[in-house]
């Protein structure tokens, strides 16, 4: 399935369930050494003013590492999702839901830190960021 904009052919991206908003805690799924991450802010999330800011599986999030190694604590970085316990619905009519809320981190160009990922990654995040889906074990 594609629309056309503008002068090329867009790929189509389902519409995902936001349901992680700024303040929720995730697992970091990958060895980079942080172990728990938490949303500072959803780069791209356009909403309603004061309305709290959501990110959804494939959202790219600013986040900070609350557990981990202590050079990666108290920084402003940059992660991926890649799991969410908010069940959401495929363009084919199946509904997804993950066990935990994860993310992976990555670099300002949008290469991951770590070199390798744990558990499962959604299929949505593969269209999206190809650099990270090529570090996963498994994708669902």
């Amino acid at each position: 399935m594609s629309r056309k904009v503008g002068r090329g052919i867009k790929k189509f991206m389902p519409r995902i369930a936001r349901g992680l908003p700024i303040g929720a805690r995730l697992v970091c799924a990958d060895n980079s050494g942080a172990r728990e991450l938490r949303i500072v802010t959803v780069l791209g999330y356009k909403g309603r003013l004061r309305k709290i800011g959501k990110a959804g599986v494939g959202d790219r999030v600013n986040v900070t590492v609350t557990k981990g190694k202590q050079e990666l604590r108290k920084q402003v970085l940059q992660a991926v999702i890649v799991r969410q316990r908010k069940p959401y619905r495929r363009p084919d009519g199946t509904w997804i839901q993950f066990e935990d809320n994860a993310a992976v981190l990555i670099k300002p160009g949008g290469e991951p830190q770590g070199s390798e990922l744990r558990g499962p990654m959604a299929r949505e995040v593969t269209l999206k960021w190809p650099r990270v889906a090529a570090i996963a074990s498994k994708i669902v």
